[in-house]
C-alpha cells in the first residue's frame, strides 16, 4: 500500500497548453508513460510493484473521475487497503455508486448500483474513500472466484480488521450473490498466515481431501517446537506451503542470509519427521498451487484421499 502511494503521478488536465504539450512530447520520446488519458508516471515506475500495487496506482489515477458519493469497491477496495489480489489486478477501477441500482461499465469503472444497499461505513486511505473492511471482503466473496476471495476473507480475520459476525450481518443484507459469497465467508479463518495458505484450503477443498487441522503444534518435552501449516492427523500427513516470500522477503528473513533460511528451514522439518505420528510431509510451491492436479496428485501419493 505505502510503495503505491509513492510512485509520482504528473497530470496534464488544466495545465497550460505549452506545458501539456511538452509533457506529451515527452511521452512520445519514451520520457514519460500514460498510465490514464491526462496522467502520467516515470518510465518503469510500476515495474517493481505487484499487481495490487500496480492496480492501486490506477485508482490514484482515476481519482479526479471518481465523483464524490462514490466509494472504491470490491477488488479496487482491496488494492487500495493492502489486502491479497490473487490473479490478474482488474483494468478498470470498481466502485460503489449508491445513487443507482444498475451496474455499468464505462472506459475507466465497473460502477456497481447500491442504491438498494449503500454502504453504511467507509475507510479514507490516501486520499481515497473504500467501503468498510466486512463490505469490501462480502462484495469481492459475491463476485469474484473462491480462489480469490478466500485470501481477502483469511486476511481480514487473521489481521482482526473485522469478525466473523460482522461478515455474516453484512451477508445477510446482500441479494444476488450470497450464496457464492457465504462460501467464502463459511470458510473464513484467522488462522491462514498468507494467501498462499489461503490458496492451499480452496485447493483442498477442490480436490475433496479432508479437513486438515491449521497451524499444529508439536512439542516435546524439554525443548522444542514447530508449528505446521496443516496436519492431517488420520492419515499421518503434514502439509507445508512453500512461498518465495520466506526465503526473499529481507522483513521474514529477520537478518538471515537466504542459506541460513533454507538450513533453519530444514532442521525444522527434521524436528517435524522425528514426531512417530508423521509419516509424510508435504511441501507445495506456489506453482503447484495454481494447478490443481499438482495438489491433488501430492495428496494422494502421501495417503491423503482424494476425489
Amino acid at each position: 500500500m505505502g510503495r503505491a502511494n509513492d510512485i509520482e503521478l504528473i497530470r496534464t488536465t488544466g495545465l497550460p497548453d505549452p506545458e501539456r504539450r511538452a509533457l506529451e512530447r515527452d511521452v512520445h520520446r519514451g520520457v514519460l508513460e500514460r498510465i490514464r488519458p491526462g496522467v502520467l508516471v516515470r518510465p518503469g515506475a510500476l515495474e517493481q510493484l505487484h499487481p495490487g500495487e500496480r492496480h492501486h496506482v490506477l485508482v490514484r489515477a482515476s481519482l479526479h473521475r471518481i465523483r464524490a458519493t462514490d466509494l472504491v469497491s470490491h477488488q479496487s477496495a482491496c488494492a487500495v487497503l493492502g489486502l491479497p489480489l490473487v490473479g490478474e489486478a482488474p483494468t478498470k477501477v470498481h466502485v460503489s455508486d449508491p445513487t443507482t441500482t444498475h451496474t455499468r461499465v464505462t472506459a475507466w469503472f465497473v460502477r456497481h448500483g447500491t442504491a438498494a444497499r449503500p454502504p453504511t461505513a467507509y475507510i479514507e486511505s490516501g486520499g481515497l474513500r473504500t467501503t468498510g473492511w466486512a463490505r469490501s471482503a462480502v462484495d469481492v466473496a459475491a463476485t469474484r472466484p473462491l480462489l480469490e476471495s478466500l485470501p481477502v476473507v483469511d486476511q481480514l480475520l487473521a489481521d482482526r480488521r473485522t469478525t466473523p459476525e460482522a461478515l455474516a450481518a453484512d451477508l445477510e443484507l446482500r441479494g444476488s450473490g450470497q450464496a457464492k459469497a457465504g462460501v467464502a465467508i463459511g470458510m473464513g479463518s484467522a488462522l491462514s498466515g498468507s494467501p498462499a495458505e489461503s490458496v492451499c484450503r480452496v485447493r483442498f477443498r477442490q480436490v475433496g481431501a479432508p479437513e486438515p487441522v491449521q497451524e499444529h503444534e508439536f512439542r516435546r518435552a524439554g525443548g522444542g517446537r514447530a508449528v505446521v501449516d496443516f496436519w492431517f492427523p488420520d492419515q499421518g500427513v503434514v502439509v507445508e506451503v512453500d512461498g518465495r516470500a520466506k526465503y526473499e522477503d529481507p522483513t521474514m528473513l529477520e537478518g538471515r542470509s537466504t542459506a541460513e533460511a533454507h538450513w533453519q528451514e530444514k532442521r525444522r522439518e527434521d524436528f517435524v519427521r522425528s514426531f512417530p505420528e508423521v509419516r509424510f510431509v508435504v511441501r507445495l510451491s506456489w506453482a503447484d498451487l495454481m494447478q490443481p492436479d499438482r495438489v491433488r496428485a501430492a495428496l494422494r501419493r502421501a495417503g491423503v484421499p482424494c476425489r
